[in-house]
């Protein structure tokens, strides 16, 4: 019998992965965000949000890179609309010197490091991100692919 509870994939998934521009220094950390919308009002109780980076070693047949950046609390009550945008930076930056974008309504704010000095950029192109619920069922996968910057027209 499959471990697959359908209820819980469609509870929440990922919908976008901002990633910070090339040359962003660690205070600017919360520039770049990965966003969590809910879609059924419940728990999201010890949900975790994984970073992967493939390693491209052709001595290993699937070699990556991973750790968990953000876990939902426990118990997490969230209600159906909601969208969380989970930064890369600090919660202190952010209360000290918050971005333009953190005072806009319509998101929750919350931060993967405490401390500024606990920030660090993540996403890069070719990562994914990936949800998981509380029993460790993958629920959502997203490849990071920035936009690139259009090449300039030839002559």
């Amino acid at each position: 019998m499959a471990d697959f509870r359908p209820v819980e994939a469609t509870k929440a998934r990922i919908l976008n992965v901002h990633t910070a521009p090339a040359g962003t220094p660690l205070e600017a950390a919360n520039a770049e965000w990965i966003e969590i919308a809910v879609n059924i009002s419940s728990d999201l109780a010890n949900w975790r949000l994984q970073h992967m980076r493939p390693l491209w070693r052709e001595e290993v047949a699937r070699p990556v890179e991973w750790e968990w950046v953000y876990t939902f609390g426990s118990p997490s009550f969230v209600r159906e609309g909601e969208i969380y945008r989970i930064h890369s930076g600090s919660r202190v930056r952010a209360a000290t010197h918050p971005l333009p974008d953190d005072l806009a309504p319509g998101r929750k704010h919350v931060y993967m490091a405490g401390p500024v000095l606990a920030a660090k950029l993540l996403w890069t192109r070719g990562d994914y991100a990936r949800l998981l619920d509380a029993f460790g069922t993958v629920v959502d996968e997203i490849v990071v692919w920035p936009v690139q910057a259009a090449a300039p027209a030839k002559a």
